[in-house]
């Protein structure tokens, strides 16, 4: 069967927060609304296929891991029904999904149900795509390296195997500024996800990271901010590209990356020159017990900036190398860092602050109770396999 969605896909638990950043990016870029989508799972939004959404879902989004054309469904459950009724989807298409000449690469995911292998289906969906294409005066070849276009086979949630044009032309969440990683990066859509989560404001809001890392969070705020287009050739090749440039180019928030280690900064640093936010990140070596708002106010007056509202937001450790001792610890130095950044109730004078972090531990929320209270929020959410929480506190 011929089909025509568009799939944004993320994490688990991410459907509202990539809904609500589409339909942001959409008024701004297409200056309208998207349709509601239809939710598949909880890391899943399809819609109607439209080339201008499909741009700027590719272009600008930044929680969704991929995003994918669906263009075909089947309901064949082995292999001689799948080709067949490939070929004959593939012979009566009119769309343009490839050039002649074009290589390309054939994944799948999910399909662990199918009446054959991993490796089987690939093949032939494969040769579905050689022999169709060919038949209407096409000649694709395979190119497992440098595709053209990277097509996906996966089962839905309904047992149908579907096959997907990769419009991002793979992983999103790659954004190739990363140059030093460090320990247990936090992964880049994830940290948009956070952002999202956290209510950041760039016009209102100073955010710091009390222990940065390799600069994950700081990096994707200021790119967040602006909303900077990426690259996607994949557009190009089916004749959806357009010019694009920062839908909020003029953007420029406070953002302050913290950490002890003098390495770590450095290798923050030559991340965000790697990704062109060097001037706008203030990398600070601070402990983050010892971290105090003063030293935040020192910095935005440097910059010639008032505080009118802050957001602490990190990722802290979570105890893979740490014993619950030293996790205790931490989080408890964590927790009276916040304390230092809370108002008191009758104060109007001072900038609200609030503390968002995404934990696997629920030591956190322990040590966090007895000294700030229960969190505003507590939402699950994944990272990568570990069942993790996001916690937001108004300080």
């Amino acid at each position: 069967m011929i089909i025509d969605e568009l799939r944004i896909v993320g994490s688990t638990q991410t459907n509202v927060v990539m809904a609500a950043e589409l339909v942001r990016i959409a008024q701004r870029a297409l200056k309208r609304r998207p349709p509601e989508p239809r939710k598949e799972g909880l890391g899943q939004l399809v819609y109607p296929f439209d080339g201008d959404l499909a741009w700027a879902a590719v272009t600008y989004m930044r929680t969704p891991t991929r995003v994918l054309w669906d263009v075909y469904r089947t309901q064949a459950n082995r292999l001689e029904p799948l080709f067949d009724e490939l070929m004959v989807d593939i012979r009566g298409d009119t769309r343009k999904l490839w050039r002649d000449g074009d290589g390309i690469s054939v994944e799948a995911r999910r399909v662990e149900e199918f009446a054959a292998g991993e490796r089987q289906v690939i093949g032939t969906v494969k040769n579905a795509l050689l022999e169709g294409s060919g038949r209407r005066g096409a000649r694709l070849h395979v190119d497992p390296h440098r595709p053209t276009t990277r097509w996906v086979a996966r089962l839905d949630e309904n047992g149908e195997l579907v096959v997907s044009i990769d419009l991002g032309g793979g992983s999103l969440s790659q954004r190739g500024w990363r140059r030093e990683a460090g320990e247990a990066p936090l992964r880049e859509h994830l940290a948009a996800v956070l952002l999202m989560l956290a209510r950041f404001d760039p016009r209102r809001d100073t955010l710091v990271d009390p222990m940065c890392g390799s600069g994950t969070i700081p990096i994707e705020a200021v790119h967040a901010a602006r909303a900077m287009p990426r690259e996607a050739p994949t557009l190009a090749v089916l004749g959806l590209a357009r010019d694009a440039a920062p839908l909020f180019a003029d953007s420029s928030p406070l953002v302050i990356g913290c950490d002890l280690d003098l390495e770590v900064l450095a290798a923050a640093r030559d991340n965000a020159r790697a990704a062109d936010v060097t001037a706008q990140v203030v990398w600070q070596r601070a402990d983050v017990a010892n971290l105090r708002p003063d030293i935040i106010h020192d910095i935005a007056r440097e910059r010639g900036r008032t505080i009118e509202s802050g957001l602490i937001l990190c990722n802290p450790p979570y105890g893979e190398r740490l014993d619950e001792q030293d996790l205790v610890k931490l989080y408890g130095a964590l927790a009276q860092t916040c304390l230092r950044f809370s108002r008191a109730p009758d104060s109007r004078e001072l900038p609200r602050w609030r503390a968002c972090f995404l934990t696997a531990s629920p030591i956190l929320e322990e040590v966090f109770y007895d000294v700030i209270g229960r969190p505003r929020v507590k939402k699950p959410l994944a990272n990568a396999n570990l069942r993790a929480y996001f916690y937001l506190y108004e300080l």
